[in-house]
C-alpha cells in the first residue's frame, strides 16, 4: 500500500514552458552576502537593490536561502527578509529558498508564511528543505524541538496550511492564525531521497544543482518516475539552481568568478576565533596561483556557468535540455551587490536580446484587499 500523505494547497497550476526559457522562467537565489567590516544594514540594502533589479528585468521569483553560522552569509531569517523585500518590490515573487524545516516548528513556519501571503497575495513562495550539516548547538539554539524527520515535518506543515484555509477544520485543536489562501510549497533537494519525498506528495521540486550537480540526474529520474498528481491538472514541476557569473567578455567573467572563489576560500579557511579586523586583512588581494587553479577547476563543475552573455545563454539552454527543467534559479556568484545585479542584467540581455525595465509604482506595505 502506498503511503498516504497530506497534500499542500499549491495555488495556481504552473504551466509548462518551452526549452530555451525566457527571463520570466528564470529566478534568483540570494543569501545576503556580508563581508567582514560590512554592516548588516549595508548588506540588506545591497540585497534589496539586487531584488529590485531582478524585479525590473522580469525574473519570476527572488528567494532567500537560510544558513546559520556561515561566514560571509547573512541570510538566516528568510521570512523576515521576504517581508522586507516584498515591501520594496511590486511584481516579483518573494520567499524562502531552503527554509530549514528540520530546525523549525512547522506551525511557526505556517503562521509566518500565512501572514506574508495575506499581506502580499500571489507573491509569496515557501521553499523548504532539510539541512543535515547544521551544528547541534545551532540546531538547539533554533529551538527546533524534537528532531522529527523532514517528511514528518513537511506533512505537518502541509496539514496546517491546507486545513487552515477558510471553511476547513483546524488540525486537532490548533487553528492557523491569519489563514487565507496559503503560499505554494516547494521542496528543495540535494539528493534523490528528498526528490522522492516531493514526488509522492505531488509537490514542485527545486534541485540544488549548484551544490550537488553529480546527483542531479538521479534526483530528476526519481522525481519524474515517482510523481503522484494530487488532481487532474497537477503535473511534475522541476526547477534547478545553477551558479552563474556573466559579463561582457569571457575574461571579465572569469576574473569575477576567480575573485568570488578567492574570498569564499579565505573565509572558509579562517579559524573560528579570528577577529573581523584579521578577516579584513586576510581578504586583501592579490589572487594566489592556488586560488586561480581552484577557480579554473570549478569551471568544469556542471553546477557553474561562467562566461559572456552568449556563453551563459547557451549554457542555460543546455542545462534545460539535459534536465528537462521548467525553471532555472540563478545563483549570482558575487559578494558585491552591484556585481550580482550586473550578472542578472547580462543574463537577461543574453536571453532576450534587450533589457526591458518596466516603470514601477510604490506598493502598499500591506495589501488592501
Amino acid at each position: 500500500m502506498r503511503e498516504q500523505v497530506p497534500r499542500c494547497h499549491r495555488g495556481p497550476v504552473l504551466t509548462t514552458v518551452a526549452p530555451g526559457l525566457p527571463v520570466s522562467a528564470h529566478s534568483v537565489l540570494d543569501v545576503v552576502p556580508q563581508l567582514p567590516g560590512q554592516s548588516a544594514a549595508a548588506a540588506l540594502r545591497e540585497t534589496a537593490e539586487v531584488a529590485l533589479a531582478a524585479d525590473d528585468l522580469g525574473y519570476r521569483r527572488f528567494w532567500l536561502g537560510e544558513q546559520h553560522g556561515v561566514r560571509g552569509v547573512g541570510g538566516a531569517a528568510p521570512a523576515v527578509l521576504a517581508a522586507v523585500l516584498a515591501a520594496r518590490t511590486d511584481r516579483i515573487r518573494l520567499g524562502a529558498g531552503g527554509l530549514l524545516l528540520t530546525t523549525h516548528q512547522p506551525l511557526v513556519v505556517a503562521e509566518q508564511f500565512a501572514a506574508l501571503a495575506a499581506a502580499y497575495p500571489s507573491r509569496i513562495d515557501l521553499g523548504v528543505g532539510e539541512q543535515r550539516s547544521v551544528a547541534p548547538s545551532t540546531a538547539a539554539a533554533l529551538a527546533g524541538g524534537a528532531r522529527d524527520s523532514f517528511p514528518q515535518r513537511l506533512d505537518e506543515l502541509c496539514g496546517f496550511l491546507r486545513d487552515g484555509t477558510p471553511g476547513r477544520a483546524p488540525v486537532g485543536d490548533v487553528r492557523l492564525s491569519l489563514a487565507g489562501l496559503p503560499p505554494p510549497v516547494f521542496v528543495l533537494a540535494d539528493h534523490a531521497g528528498t526528490a522522492m519525498t516531493a514526488a509522492v506528495r505531488g509537490l514542485p521540486l527545486f534541485l540544488s544543482h549548484h551544490t550537488a550537480a553529480s546527483v542531479t540526474p538521479a534526483a530528476v529520474a526519481a522525481y519524474r518516475d515517482h510523481f503522484e498528481p494530487t488532481g487532474p491538472k497537477v503535473r511534475p514541476y522541476l526547477a534547478v539552481t545553477v551558479g552563474v557569473v556573466a559579463a561582457d567578455s569571457e575574461e571579465e567573467a572569469f576574473a569575477r568568478f576567480a575573485e568570488y572563489v578567492r574570498v569564499k576560500t579565505r573565509l572558509a579557511a579562517a579559524g573560528p576565533r579570528v577577529t573581523s579586523g584579521e578577516l579584513m586583512a586576510l581578504l586583501e588581494p592579490p589572487l594566489t596561483g592556488r586560488e586561480r587553479g581552484r577557480a579554473e577547476r570549478l569551471l568544469d563543475d556542471p553546477g557553474h556557468i561562467v562566461g559572456s552573455r552568449a556563453t551563459v545563454a547557451a549554457g542555460l539552454g543546455a542545462l534545460v535540455a539535459s534536465t528537462t527543467a521548467d525553471e532555472v534559479m540563478l545563483v549570482p556568484l558575487a559578494f558585491d551587490g552591484i556585481i550580482r545585479s550586473a550578472i542578472l542584467r547580462t543574463v537577461a540581455a543574453g536571453l532576450t536580446r534587450i533589457v526591458r525595465t518596466v516603470p514601477r509604482h510604490t506598493p502598499p506595505l500591506i495589501a488592501t484587499a
